[in-house]
């Protein structure tokens, strides 16, 4: 077999694709970079014509696609026991991530109620309206864009490694291995917390990098705690999860920043592995 690699950028993070295959893989390379950039067209809120955009807008919006991730996010909400929220876009924009990521600067967090997304999201089939609040759906966008580049394109090519900004999912193998080694990165000039052969998805959620400092003082990040509306104030700096796909994954890391070390149990106790990364650089698994 042969290796084939593509890199892209996408959703304002970097793509990379690994396919072992006796053929090269160009009509699949071209679908996934096709999809993620169907899937940021339709739900980047940084896009003033995408569906989120409208959606937040106060339009109703009739999309398949938008119904169903919608969906996913209301199951993430219930099984993360609402620390994976989507409704934080209120809290985030107050704490000055407005804009896309390289021209944050500034904001001032403040604590904030974060509606409940079954009682804010409003469906008739496929329409999708907002009672209430604004959705920020860019975590679990990522993710699901992950599996269903895997899940279309695996049946064709089993030997798949597709990581996009730490969102992973593998399938098959690499040549003579169990499986593909991956390595969790984590500080700088420190050893990954985690590097082994898998298949299957994990996904990696953190506090060290989307972080700015912000006019009212400190530090403000990405990760807003729905419980205060505020920036998460957790011992943990970075959490990895490991799951049968990618968005289930990222929504469990990111629960697990939040909520620390008791939500990390709880997913542990569901079947769920974890690497966490404490604030003195401490690894830990669950």
């Amino acid at each position: 077999m042969n290796e084939y690699r593509d890199s892209f950028r996408a959703m304002n993070t970097d793509v990379d694709v690994i396919v072992y295959h006796h053929v090269s893989p160009a009509d699949a390379f071209l679908n996934i970079r096709m999809l993620f950039e169907r899937q940021e067209e339709r739900f980047s809120r940084f896009r003033p014509s995408s569906l989120l955009s409208r959606l937040n807008a106060g339009e109703t919006v009739t999309d398949t696609l938008l119904a169903r991730v919608c969906r996913l996010a209301l199951e993430a909400f219930e099984f993360t026991g609402g620390l994976f929220n989507p409704m934080v876009l209120p809290a985030l924009r107050t704490a000055g991530y407005d804009r896309t990521f390289e021209e944050v600067s500034g904001g001032s967090p403040q604590a904030q109620a974060v509606p409940d997304p079954g009682e804010s999201l409003a469906f008739d089939g496929d329409s999708v309206s907002l009672r209430r609040g604004q959705l920020d759906l860019g975590g679990i966008v990522k993710g699901w864009t992950v599996d269903l580049a895997v899940e279309a394109i695996a049946p064709d090519y089993p030997n798949l490694f597709l990581n996009a900004g730490g969102d992973l999912r593998c399938e098959g193998s690499e040549p003579g291995m169990d499986g593909w080694l991956v390595s969790v990165a984590g500080r700088p000039g420190q050893e990954a917390p985690w590097e082994g052969t898998m298949t299957g998805a994990v996904a990696t959620s953190t506090t060290t990098k989307r972080r700015w400092s912000a006019s009212s003082g400190g530090v403000a990040h990405h990760l807003i705690d729905p419980r205060t509306g505020l920036p998460s104030d957790s011992p943990f700096e970075q959490v990895s999860a490991w799951a049968d796909d990618t968005r289930t994954a990222e929504c469990w890391a990111k629960a697990v920043v939040i909520g620390g070390e008791a939500t990390a149990n709880q997913a542990a106790s569901l079947g769920l592995e974890l690497v966490t990364v404490d604030g003195s650089g401490l690894v830990r698994e669950f």
